[in-house]
């Protein structure tokens, strides 16, 4: 019954009502925060990765059919950004301060990067720049933007997601650089 439920409001939410996410986060969140902490055994990156698989899950979206189970499709995509995360950390331990000096040799002036970035947030709608600027700048979660903007969550992900593929295709920011 909830995976037929679920079904239909991933229906739902690719035709446009963002209202429907927040009947699939609030019937998944729970599996997929377990799968996440079960590989990461660190409750705060576990809820950080956890917003990046319900963006991925949006981005996903169109790949799901929608006989599948829902939730073991949505718990493959957390599994496989925790493991992304848990490799990630386990090289950044390995590398040693003093080793990174003579990997990186090209180095940007913090004003560069500062006045770049500027430029690109000021592209964005204004909705748009705040979501961006507390995610990662001020590195808020997703939920508590939402909360202190008092919008959805789905809106929140929605639009975090649509500025950083603006943001990319301006000026050449990945995802990753992001977040």
């Amino acid at each position: 019954m909830v995976n037929k439920q679920l079904d239909k409001a991933v229906k739902a939410f690719m035709k446009g009502d963002e209202a429907a996410f927040d009947y699939i986060y609030e019937h998944t969140r729970v599996p997929v925060y377990y799968t996440i902490l079960s590989i990461l055994k660190d409750e705060s990156l576990a809820e950080d990765v956890m917003q990046d698989t319900y963006i991925k899950m949006i981005e996903q979206l169109p790949k799901y059919k929608p006989q599948s189970q829902f939730t073991a499709w949505i718990k493959t995509i957390a599994r496989n950004l925790a493991l992304n995360v848990y490799h990630k950390r386990a090289k950044e331990m390995s590398v040693d301060a003093h080793d990174s000096e003579y990997l990186f040799d090209q180095v940007f002036s913090r004003s560069e990067d500062q006045y770049f970035l500027k430029e690109l947030l000021d592209t964005l709608a204004q909705d748009e720049k705040e979501i961006v600027f507390r995610h990662v700048v001020m590195e808020e979660k997703h939920k508590d933007i939402a909360k202190r903007l008092d919008m959805p969550l789905g809106t929140v992900l929605w639009k975090y997601r649509k500025a950083l593929k603006y943001l990319k295709k301006k000026g050449g920011v990945s995802h990753e650089e992001t977040t």
